[in-house]
């Protein structure tokens, strides 16, 4: 039992440093070598739990994503979907800025290193939150929801490139409530 929660514990380190890693120099840019020296291990431990960098890379996604998932699958109906969509994003959003293996996976995946679902699912549920909102007179007449769509994307990926320079020490904006509701003003038909 004990050599299990010891392998386990290795395994966690290395999906964790690879995480920052890949976060900060991508897929390319990363180096085993430099990934077992910030988990404080051998690269003999590393291949004995992935077999290569395809292999670290995708449990790096699989964590990431399945954070991004949870979220998604722990939204509440509310019956008001502008507002369902406003609190997904912001629990995307403050996921992506936050934790780093949320912005690895979603970096590895943009690079098209490692194959995921979740471009499609999340781009799928933000249209569909707006089609719906659009449907109950929520958005602006003069919004239309597949535009709407690259708006929240682009939004959301500034968010997650603002938080990998602030991982670098660059200082970036305090928060994206601010900049998520400036976006919704624009969307709303009855801002209050």
């Amino acid at each position: 039992m004990k050599n299990r929660e010891k392998a386990a514990r290795t395994r966690a380190n290395l999906v964790l440093a690879a995480a920052h890693h890949f976060d900060r120099y991508g897929y390319v840019g990363t180096v085993l070598n430099s990934v077992c020296a910030e988990a404080g291990v051998t690269l003999g431990a590393l291949t004995f739990h992935f077999h290569s960098k395809a292999e670290l890379a995708s449990a790096v996604v699989e964590e990431g994503v399945g954070e991004l998932q949870r979220i998604r699958a722990a939204r509440s109906d509310t019956g008001h979907p502008l507002h369902d969509l406003s609190v997904l994003v912001l629990q995307v959003a403050t996921a992506l800025r936050n934790n780093v293996l949320t912005r690895a996976a979603t970096r590895l995946v943009e690079e098209g290193h490692v194959d995921s679902g979740w471009p499609s699912t999340w781009r799928a549920e933000v249209l569909r939150l707006l089609e719906r909102a659009s449907d109950n007179g929520e958005l602006a007449d003069d919004v239309r929801p597949t535009t709407a769509v690259y708006l929240i994307l682009h939004a959301v990926e500034g968010a997650t490139r603002e938080a990998r320079s602030a991982a670098e020490g660059v200082p970036v904006a305090p928060d994206f409530a601010e900049v998520w509701r400036a976006v919704l003003r624009g969307l709303a038909a009855d801002v209050r």
